[in-house]
């Protein structure tokens, strides 16, 4: 490799932000900053870790290695380096030990880039090591520092802003709606005996409840009223829909600990040890993939569990009753293989299954009532003979159950006060809900709508038609990334950056598309 000289560090400056700047729009900006050090410094290998207790997991980014060095004495070369930089607070520099020819740089990383040291603390240490004598010469080293610098300011401030991120993520979770109805008015009706009475003899204990029905009816409602009637808080909710990365969801509810993965600058505590002493509800638990019911399981059996990262020799324990809730079948789910049977009995100790609006028409006035009068406590609301004949007709199927009525009622009482500030009474041209000719005409809509397979030519010719407009894509795609690869001389780090694409996903779609970066590599070079 050709000796890199700083003689103007400005250009190689702009590629470091630059990388800072991608990274973290992709939650890696430790791993895109030492990726482009690396290039810019000429170094082999940099690694960084961040200071935590005991240590922790490592970022690194590699791009040769010295041949014949076992990766167990690099890897305690490397992390006896920067626990010596971190400890003496001071940059480290020099030959390595296990070659003629190579050297290396350790540092440590600050909060604040202060030459005084005032209001500055220590986020962690940065080593790089190089196949020639670039990691001891003050023109490397100032420039790395420098580098240094940017980065442990950046790690401060995204500890900042995910130490904020949790503090709402945990408000969100924890139940604070006042507008909840009770456990009493939920279960008030005739319809709701049954479950009533399987409440009430699972209030005393612990065992975990399961409640299974359609969308909008009331799941999530009745979990949280169970909650506060047996006096089982903090009340917790774990929105298990939003991946299914278990990292992902494990850091949701067991939480992590900082530097346990690519992006986790900060620690975090799951929700599992938000809700101990309470109530942990499960949103959506059939959306859970087999690795995070395993975990599940684990806990549910033993009440312990290990956050990302956790050093501990003993794991951690909670104490709490979990409410899983679900709109999916589970019966179907565990038949499919798709959710642990051992789990669902766990889970479902006490199952509960709500009733759809549609099976309890006859409710459905005193429901409305009771909603208008809690949401609206100045106004004695009623409705009239013509909303209620409305409101329990046979034609209307109530798919959205409880919401649907919620958001027909917010509606109508929006119109009933268009009439006048005072009036108070429902009637069913306020619902909105038309006759029973409403229904017809909206799978009239829904028909005309929908395509006529003989109105829209052959199958076959269809279908060739896709094929070719998707191979001209490609060849626009593939032309474009070797214009990008020629630009960034074949770099595929800088070309992801000037994509605004992860370098990942770049390297999978090169291989589709059969481009070789080397070959755009002897085109030009960066020093």
């Amino acid at each position: 490799m050709g000796r890199t000289e700083i003689t103007n560090p400005w250009p190689r400056m702009r590629e470091i932000v630059s990388a800072v700047v991608a990274g973290l729009h992709v939650g890696r900006f430790i791993e895109e900053t030492l990726e482009a050090l690396c290039v810019q410094v000429g170094a082999s290998s940099a690694w960084s870790t961040l200071e935590t207790k005991g240590g922790g997991p490592m970022h690194r980014s590699r791009t040769a290695s010295f041949s014949g060095v076992p990766p167990a004495v690099l890897a305690q070369h490397v992390t006896e380096l920067l626990s010596l930089a971190q400890t003496e607070l001071k940059t480290i520099a020099g030959p390595v030990p296990y070659a003629s020819e190579g050297s290396f740089t350790a540092l440590p990383l600050w909060s604040h880039p202060s030459a005084s040291g005032r209001g500055r603390s220590l986020v962690g240490a940065m080593y790089l090591e190089f196949p020639g004598d670039q990691g001891t010469r003050k023109d490397v080293l100032e420039f790395i520092e420098c580098v240094g610098s940017l980065l442990g300011g950046v790690i401060a401030q995204q500890s900042l802003m995910e130490a904020t991120k949790e503090d709402l993520r945990v408000e969100r979770a924890k139940d604070r709606n006042e507008h909840y109805l009770s456990l009493d008015d939920l279960l008030s009706s005739d319809s709701m005996s049954g479950i009533r009475e399987e409440l009430r003899g699972a209030a005393a204990g612990q065992a975990s409840i399961m409640i299974l029905g359609e969308s909008g009816t009331g799941k999530t409602q009745l979990a949280t009223a169970f909650a506060r009637a047996s006096n089982q808080e903090p009340i917790v909710r774990a929105t298990l829909g939003m991946a299914d990365d278990l990292n992902t969801i494990t850091s949701e509810l067991f939480g992590h600990e900082r530097g346990s993965f690519s992006g986790a600058v900060s620690k975090r505590n799951g929700l599992v040890e938000y809700a101990d002493g309470g109530t942990l509800i499960l949103d959506e638990v059939l959306n859970l993939p087999p690795n995070a019911q395993q975990l599940l399981l684990d806990f549910t059996q033993f009440g312990t569990y290990r956050p990302l990262g956790y050093q501990g020799r003993e794991p951690k324990t909670a104490n709490l009753r979990l409410i899983s809730v679900t709109n999916g079948d589970m019966d179907k789910a565990v038949a499919e293989g798709r959710f642990r049977q051992d789990l669902y009995y766990r889970l479902a100790t006490v199952p509960i299954v709500l009733p759809p609006l549609r099976e309890r028409r006859y409710e459905i006035p005193a429901i409305a009532v009771r909603y208008l009068r809690r949401t609206d406590g100045q106004t004695d609301w009623e409705l009239d003979g013509s909303a209620v004949e409305l409101l329990t007709a046979p034609h209307l199927a109530w798919d959205g159950n409880i919401r649907e009525l919620e958001a027909v009622l917010e509606r109508a009482r929006n119109r009933a006060r268009a009439n006048g500030p005072e009036d108070s009474v429902i009637e069913a041209q306020h619902l909105g809900l038309g006759g029973a000719g409403s229904v017809d005409a909206k799978s009239s809509r829904a028909a005309s709508m929908s395509p006529d397979p003989r109105t829209q030519g052959g199958i076959q010719e269809r279908w060739q038609q896709l094929g070719d407009q998707k191979a001209d894509v490609d060849a626009l795609e593939k032309a474009i990334i070797e214009d990008a690869l020629t630009a960034c001389h074949g770099i595929v780090a800088r070309t992801a950056r000037m994509l605004s694409v992860p370098r990942t996903g770049l390297i999978s779609r090169m291989a589709t598309l059969a481009i070789d970066p080397e070959r755009f590599k002897t085109r030009g070079g960066s020093g």
